[in-house]
This record gives C-alpha cells, structure tokens and sequence, in this order.
C-alpha cells in the first residue's frame, strides 16, 4: 500500500490505499489440489472396477471395507477438508477486497472535504482583498477631495494677491482725481473678496478637520500623515497671507481717506 502524496492541511488522517488488488493464487492452489483429488479418485475407481479386479474375486466383503477405508473415506475427508480451505480463503479474499474498497471510499470522502476546505479558505481571502481594495479606494477619494479643496484655496488666494494694487501705484493714482472713483470701488470689491476668502478658506479648514477625524478609523500610513501636515501647512501659510493682504488693505484705506481729505 502507498499513501498520496497531496500534502495535510488540516491534520486530519490520510487513509492508506493499496496499490493494487490481491491476486487469486490461493483460490488457483485449491483448484489444482481439487483436481488432483478428482484425478485420483477416478484412477482409483477404474483400478477397482476393471475386468481383472472382478474375475480374480477381489470384491469380497473384506476389500470392500479396505477399499473404503484406504481410499474412499480418506478421500471424502481430504475432499471435505479442501473445500471447507476453499471456502475459507474465498471468503477471506471477499473481505480483503471489500476492505480495499472501503479504504477507498474514505480516501475519496477524505480528498473531497479537504478541496471543501481549501475552497472555503480561497473566497475568505478574496473577500478580504476585495474589503481592503474598498477602503483604499475610501482612502484615495477623501485625499483627493482634500488636495482639491486646498489646490482651489491657493488659487482663490493668488487671484486676490493679483487684484492687490502697488501701494506707489495707488498714490499715483491718488493724483488723478477722476481715478478715485474708480479707486474707491476696487478697494470695497477687493474686501468683499477677501472676506468672501476668509469664509470660504474657515470652511474649507472644517471640512478638512471633519474628514480627518471620519477617516481616523483607518490606520494611517506614514505617508498619509506627511501629507496631511503639508496641508495643515498650507492652510496656516494662507490664513497668514490673509491676514497681510488685511493689513495691507487696512493701510490703503487709511491713504484713501487721507487723500480724500485733503
């Protein structure tokens, strides 16, 4: 018998399967010692009943019961004993092959819950990529949703630097009264503008804090962090140039009405 050579996961019991089923030799041995016996028996017979055997009165009481004795009972006995042996070794050929089969039967049952197990073990771990493949794909959207908010604060951010006038611009202007008009009204658009600024870049900063602190549930990698303190950054480098472009336009103020005094 050889055992199969698939590997056991699972540490359950690999049944052994013999290699091939056993041979009748035993069966062809009773035969042949069945036959010798007949063949004999037969010789003996023709011996005792021959022409010769009769006419010289040899079938008298007393040969008949030797003949019996010497060769029909032991016979009949050895015949008896060959066929009870025959039977015998029948039946325990029967059962080895039935044996053979049933170890069979529990390799094959053994190999099918092991493929169960197996396949089981495959759609768990598919599953799990497909989770973890979710929620990098969660991860990557609310990065993304973040660098747009931020990339759209700078922009807003330049524009107003570029709306900003040179303050010697703004005193040649001053010198041309017709332009003063003109002066006055980008001075209050230019407020108007940075305040709308301010309350955008104040809700952008909540909306940033609200998803870092929804997508705290995940663990963060080194990277993500390194980025989200570039962006905290840069949200703080914006508030800063704010405040400067305030104090800026607090200063122009101050000049306008000056002006406009004088």
């Amino acid at each position: 018998s050889v055992q199969t050579d698939e590997p056991n996961l699972f540490g359950t019991t690999i049944v052994e399967v013999p290699k091939e089923l056993p041979k009748v030799s035993m069966l062809n041995s009773c035969l042949k010692k069945l036959k010798f016996h007949l063949a004999s028996s037969d010789m003996v017979v023709k011996e005792r009943t021959t022409t010769t055997a009769i006419t010289e009165g040899t079938w008298g009481f007393e040969h008949t019961k030797a003949c019996f004795r010497d060769d029909i009972i032991p016979f009949v006995k050895s015949l008896k004993e060959l066929f009870t042996s025959f039977d015998q070794r029948l039946i325990d050929e029967v059962t080895e092959v039935q044996n053979i089969f049933t170890q069979m039967e529990l390799a094959v049952e053994q190999h099918c819950e092991e493929k169960t197990k197996v396949q089981i073990k495959i759609e768990n771990v598919l599953q799990e990529n497909d989770r973890l493949l979710t929620r990098a794909l969660s991860v990557e959207i609310v990065n993304i949703v973040v660098h747009e908010n931020m990339k759209s604060v700078c922009l807003n951010v330049t524009a107003c630097a570029c709306c900003v006038i040179n303050e010697s611009e703004l005193k040649t202007d001053f010198l041309n009264n017709e332009c003063y008009d003109t002066l006055l009204q980008k001075y209050h658009t230019l407020e108007k503008h940075c305040i709308t600024l301010e309350v955008n870049n104040q809700l952008n900063t909540e909306i940033f804090q609200r998803d870092t602190w929804s997508s705290q549930e995940s663990v963060l990698t080194f990277a993500e962090l390194f980025e989200i303190n570039n962006l905290k950054a840069q949200a703080q480098a914006k508030d800063t140039m704010i405040l400067k472009l305030k104090e800026k336009l607090n200063s122009l103020n101050g000049d306008v009405k000056d002006r406009y005094v004088k």
